[in-house]
Order: C-alpha cells, then structure tokens, then sequence
C-alpha cells in the first residue's frame, strides 16, 4: 500500500505496531523506520510488552496507539485485503453470527473515533504479490501466519484450499459478496430502528421494545447491550428475546457488572454495584 500511495503522488506518514511477539518483529521495525526515512515518510512506532493477549486485545492495543495520531490525520489507512475479510466472514458464519452480523470489516469505516479507509479490500493475496514482484519489493513474512497453532493460519493453509477444493471453484469471493450483503440487511435494521429513542443515562440505558418484529427487537437489543459494553453469547441474546416475545415481567438477568431488566417489552440495562 505505501509503495501504491507513492505511484499516486500520495506521501503517507506511517505507523507500526510492535507487539513484540515474535523475535524478528523488533529488527523488522527498526527496517521499516529505515525504509520510510528512505522515502521522506514520517514515521511513528511503538513496541508493546510482549504478553499473553487474545487477537482481541491485540487489537484494541494496537488501535489505540492509531487513536492517538489520529487527529492530526485525515484518515487511518489499512492494507486488509479481500483474504483478509473472507476469513473474518467465514470464522462469524461457524460461529452461528445472526445474519446482520455476518459482516466483516469495509472499504470505508469509523472506529475508534477514527476515519479508516481500506483501499485494498477487494484485492485478493495473490494479486498483491502480484504486484509486489513486479516492483522487486520483499515483504516481511510473519512466521505465525502459517502457525497450526492460530485459527487464521488453519483457515488459510488447510480450511480455504480444501472448500475451492470440494467446491470446484473460489469461495473467498463469496464470503467477500456475503459480508456487503450483511452490512446492507444491517443498515436496513439500522434504519428501522432509528425512531425507537434508547434513553442513555448516568444509571444505564432504557428502551421500549414492545410492538417490535423480533428480528428489530434483536437489533436493538444489541445495540443496547453495545452501548453498555456489553457482550451477549447467543444464548444469553435468545433468553432475553424469549422474554420479551412472551411479554414477561419482571424478568432480570445479570452479565457481570449490569443487570439487565425484562418488563412487558421495556428493557432497562443498569449497573448493580453489588457484583463490583
């Protein structure tokens, strides 16, 4: 992607993330920070404390030093790639993701409380080494991602080859179709549930649900339970939703820090400071 920008006339400014995971990342980033003095490209870095951390929690770390340059920037620009998303789209999909959810990562995205652009989405792996070889560059091969031991790995080295296998045919363009058909049954829902006020309060958050199709009172009982940092298994999401279809009352459910309270279609999520 830097060398693409450069052909454009575009001089990025560049940003790595160390995670110190690996005993080659550090003298990859010293490269990388040769590389952009090279080019005149201003470049930031940081190296995180190697731990035990889940791709989660890498994640956020990692956004969160882009958070920091972000107001200087226009936007965040990422290398994802098509490869990229189908594994994201394919991993939801096995894990029993509701349909609105299915979605993984777009071309043009606010997180974080940044703009992020990903201009190389709908390119597969293949075409960008492609490219890569046709300017002699050499890219850094992270050993992790042929590791067993990492589910994307297997996905890329075992799950993927064998479905084109079976299939006859390439299924990472398919995943790539099913996420932006995702994204637009969940802008619908977006859309339908907009005039439906969430009262968000120092207490929590109150929603009347009553009177919706089930597939809205899902959607909105999601965005409530985002809204609360609250992450809901699909099980804990179907419980509460029978409740609210049967019109039960008084109905409580506790996740952690939050309960969350099931009364004739009105949900209230609060604090309950008897399980800090």
């Amino acid at each position: 992607m830097l060398y693409a920008l450069l052909e454009e006339g575009i001089q990025p400014h560049i940003a790595h993330v160390d995670h110190g995971w690996r005993e080659e990342s550090r003298a990859e980033a010293l490269a990388i920070e040769k590389e952009a003095s090279q080019l005149g490209c201003p470049f930031f870095t940081c190296r995180l404390t190697p731990k035990e951390r889940s791709e989660d929690e890498a994640r956020k770390e990692r956004f969160a030093f882009f958070a920091r340059l972000a107001p200087a920037y226009a936007a965040l620009l990422l290398a994802h790639q098509a490869d990229d998303l189908a594994e994201t789209v394919l991993k939801r999909v096995l894990e029993g993701a509701h349909l609105s959810r299915l979605g993984g990562m777009r071309e043009v995205d606010a997180q974080f409380g940044m703009t992020i652009w990903r201009p190389f989405l709908s390119l597969t792996r293949p075409e960008i080494l492609d490219y890569l070889q046709s300017k002699e560059l050499c890219p850094f091969e992270d050993a992790s991602n042929q590791d067993p031991a990492y589910l994307r790995a297997r996905m890329r080295t075992s799950l993927f080859p064998y479905l084109n296998a079976q299939f006859g045919k390439e299924t990472r363009r398919n995943l790539c179709l099913l996420s932006t058909r995702a994204h637009e049954l969940k802008d619908y829902l977006d859309r339908k549930v907009a005039p439906i006020p969430i009262q968000k309060g120092p207490w929590g958050s109150l929603c009347d649900l009553s009177g919706l199709d089930p597939v809205e009172q899902r959607h909105l009982l999601q965005k409530m339970a985002a809204l609360e940092s609250i992450l809901l298994n699909r099980d804990q999401l179907d419980t509460l939703l029978t409740w609210l279809q049967k019109g039960e009352k008084s109905k409580i459910y506790t996740h952690k820090t939050k309960k969350i309270s099931i009364d004739r279609g009105r949900v209230w999520i609060v604090f309950d400071p008897s399980t800090d």
